[in-house]
């Protein structure tokens, strides 16, 4: 039998999970980690800026390619990324935090090394606890057995998990088994007598509806939904954080669910229901509209990544994506309702030499989109320009709507562009959000990925003016800078524009067209510092 490294062990289980590429930092207690990365053939090792960067891009990459893992140094590196891992965490991303730690011997000792607290050299496995699913510190015995119980709760869950590898464990060897990881499967049985029950609930029912979200993505269901809603004619809607789950052209789909604030089509439809099917929903705040609706909870058919619930009772260890496949195979049931979507823009005006504004950027750029393509928008008023929007068919949009921490977009369109370099990856950010990670660009120049930024440059946290009500605060005002030049400051290439009109943003899309994926743009739009997408407004009126 040929023996491994726990640390080629370790990459080898995570190229079974096609993670081609890993992010990171070198550090003098993760070398060995580092080293064994850059001499696999099958594996790509991507610098980054800095961890919390890094992290954010593993984020990225996992969101658009399934896992993805990041490496860090003991202490000052993981506590740096821990806030982007924690983000992973509450959005149900699947990424491995591998930290570097010193060898076993100075654990044991205590003994005081940089990097350390006195006395605690599992202070930041302790701090991952709260904020992963699972957790190793691998030793000689056990490192094996814990990379794999890892890998399998990662593939479970779509969560991150926590490794902290001793340098001398990383390099110690172990029989080069081939372990296949575990898949979850759903009980048979149970997933039998909860498709019955949904399906008994719906032919009962006078008015029927779908609510899609998030977690029909994370756990690759989108193709069942749409079968079923294709099938079945169902009248559906989506939260915000699902809004790519349902192609825009599948029947009696009423675009994005804002609470009552607009789309009343959507609102009447989900509140009036007397049998709403929740694919993947997660019912939080900002996804809800402030939790905005009139339904119980409790008496829905909530079907969730590995368990159903319906109007109260559970059914366990049954996948999503099996319970969507088996409705679609027995139900006959078809819906007689007939909608037409109105929550949608409205004819594109013809560009004129005005202040760029809102009201010509989002129907713009809605054109601009295309299928295949990838779009990220940065947590703020992003989000409030693209529910409206008739969406291309087959196109993934990231946000993070729940975690909600600014500047997690250009490094999470850094990690998307390294996990397919096919797709167009568009981003679109606010100035105050750029100003966090802004050195990803550099990055993204370094490895040769073409995305297309969007930097919206209103001269503050827009957001945060509507929010707190003084559009004066100065707490919301942030430094001046020259965005298009930020390019010049980095080695690579990248196609750079200034917008101030909507005339200069139809040229200047036209000319990003005609690069066809095949360059990075950045353009820089100047927007007023109080002026805000439609629906922000309506929403804000009303805020909660």
């Amino acid at each position: 039998m040929t023996k491994i490294t726990i640390a080629s062990y370790l990459i080898k289980q995570l190229g079974k999970l096609d993670i081609t590429e890993i992010f990171g930092l070198p550090g003098d207690y993760n070398f060995e980690i580092v080293e064994t990365i850059e001499k696999n053939q099958n594996v790509n090792w991507i610098g980054s800026t800095n961890e919390l960067n890094g992290a954010y891009c593993a984020d990225g990459y996992a969101r658009q390619k399934g896992y993805g893992a990041i490496v860090t140094t003991f202490g000052v590196g993981e506590l740096s990324a821990i806030n982007a891992i924690s983000g992973s965490y509450a959005e149900n991303v699947p990424v491995m935090m591998i930290a570097g730690v010193p060898e076993t011997k100075f654990i044991k000792n205590n003994t005081l090394l940089h990097h350390s607290l006195p006395n605690n050299y599992k202070a930041f496995y302790n701090c991952y606890k709260n904020v992963v699913e699972a957790c190793a510190f691998l030793d000689f015995k056990n490192a094996k057995s814990e990379i794999d119980r890892l890998i399998n709760t990662m593939v479970k869950t779509k969560k991150p998990v926590y490794i902290a590898i001793p340098q001398d464990v990383a390099i110690s060897e172990i029989e080069d088994i081939n372990n296949e990881i575990k898949h979850p499967s759903s009980d048979k049985q149970i997933l039998n007598k909860a498709v019955d029950k949904i399906i008994e609930e719906i032919e009962k029912s006078k008015s029927p509806c779908v609510i899609a979200d998030i977690l029909a993505h994370r756990f690759e269901a989108r193709k069942e939904v749409n079968d079923f809603l294709c099938k079945t004619k169902i009248p559906s809607t989506c939260f915000i954080r699902g809004i790519d789950v349902i192609n825009t052209n599948t029947p009696n789909f009423l675009g994005c669910y804002v609470g009552s604030k607009a789309n009343a089509k959507a609102y009447n439809l989900v509140n009036s229901s007397d049998c709403i099917i929740c694919f993947g929903g997660v019912i939080s705040d900002l996804n809800t509209q402030g939790f905005d609706f009139k339904f119980n909870i409790n008496d829905i058919i909530a079907i969730n990544a590995d368990f159903v619930k319906i109007r109260g009772k559970k059914y366990n260890n049954i996948l999503i994506k099996d319970v969507i496949k088996e409705l679609i195979n027995k139900t006959n049931y078809k819906s007689k309702e007939n909608f037409e979507r109105d929550f949608i823009y409205k004819e594109l005006k013809k560009a004129d030499d005005e202040k760029l504004n809102y009201e010509y950027l989002y129907p713009r750029l809605e054109k601009f989109l295309k299928e295949n393509d990838t779009f990220i928008n940065e947590v703020g008023l992003t989000s409030f320009g693209t529910m409206p929007m008739k969406l291309p068919q087959n196109i993934d949009i990231h946000n993070q709507m729940l975690w909600g921490s600014i500047g997690w977009a250009t490094p999470c369109a850094f990690g998307c562009s390294i996990a397919d370099r096919k797709r167009r990856t568009i981003l679109i950010t606010g100035d105050g959000s750029f100003q966090l990670t802004a050195q990803e660009i550099s990055a993204m120049m370094r490895y040769k990925v073409n995305p297309v930024i969007f930097i919206i440059n209103n001269k503050g946290y827009t957001v945060e003016r509507l929010l707190c009500g003084d559009y004066q605060a100065k707490y919301n005002d942030i430094a001046d800078w020259n965005y298009s030049k930020l390019p010049e400051v980095f080695a690579g290439e990248c196609f750079s524009a200034k917008v101030k009109t909507n005339k200069e943003l139809d040229e200047i899309l036209e000319k990003i067209e005609s690069f066809d994926n095949k360059k990075m743009c950045l353009t820089e739009l100047i927007l007023d510092p109080y002026e805000y997408p439609e629906l922000a407004q309506i929403i804000n009126k009303h805020k909660y």
